[in-house]
């Protein structure tokens, strides 16, 4: 245990001597008040007659929330590893108890859990905040889940963060890259938002499952929305597909990262 504990203490140091990575940190809380104060406005603006187009920009936000909740945690694990890749720390790792297996694992198991902690508190804040504010024709979106939707969401979308940290981690040689791959995995991370056009709410819809967060992300919307269309699958069905494809996808990029980091 005291092996982690110094491991630990070496990543807090790590995390809060950067700007950025305290800002990522930060983003699920600044995604709160954007979701509990900011979005409620738009939603105000729009004629209440108007419901299909208040349907949309409810999803559309909503898809905003759920993706960005757990994509910037996702950029600091990118940040955390492309820099040991350029300061070559993990070759001195490898050679310590912990070895470089046991470190990676470590390293994912604490942005997972804030991953998780981060999701839930977007979702439980705005449901406790806003969750009034979120009503299509008088019916709340959020009396429609509990804290088990909740938590599950979170469990899942957070493997996405692993995943997409660990394949731009392995990919990116140095800061430039990593943040070049950042910037361009924001617009995969929005892809799923594609399910707002009325084209993508049928069968069509899966043709984005080639993006790992859809199925977390549709899940949600699936057990928020009132209305559904005859494609959709139930929410526990997603959770369950979505899990199985992450999960692969996760073992790809954690054999993969350390054969990239020697290099």
């Amino acid at each position: 245990m005291g092996k982690y504990l110094g491991l630990f203490r070496y990543e807090a140091k790590t995390i809060f001597r950067d700007p950025m990575n305290l800002y990522m940190c930060a983003f699920p809380v600044i995604m709160l008040i954007l979701a509990a104060f900011v979005f409620p406005l738009l939603f105000e603006s729009v004629d209440i007659l108007q419901g299909a187009v208040l349907r949309a920009v409810m999803m559309l936000l909503l898809v905003v929330m759920l993706a960005f909740g757990s994509f910037f945690l996702a950029a600091m694990a990118t940040f955390l590893l492309v820099e040991q890749k350029d300061e070559h720390t993990l070759y001195t790792i490898a050679v310590t108890p912990v070895g470089t297996a046991g470190y990676l694992k470590f390293k994912m198991g604490y942005i997972y859990l804030m991953s998780v902690l981060g999701n839930i508190l977007v979702l439980a804040g705005t449901k406790l905040l806003a969750g009034d504010k979120y009503s299509i024709f008088g019916v709340s979106l959020f009396d429609r889940i509990h804290l088990g939707h909740i938590v599950s969401f979170a469990a899942l979308n957070s493997l996405f963060t692993l995943v997409l940290g660990l394949w731009q981690g392995a990919l990116a040689k140095n800061k430039v890259e990593g943040f070049a791959l950042i910037k361009g995995s924001g617009m995969l991370a929005l892809l799923p938002a594609l399910m707002v056009l009325e084209a993508f709410q049928g069968k069509l819809q899966y043709v984005l499952g080639v993006f790992p967060n859809f199925w977390a992300i549709r899940g949600m919307l699936v057990q928020l929305m009132p209305v559904g269309a005859e494609a959709d699958l139930s929410y526990a069905l997603y959770l369950l597909i979505g899990t199985a494809y992450n999960l692969l996808l996760l073992a790809a990029a954690y054999k993969m990262f350390p054969r990239r980091a020697q290099y």
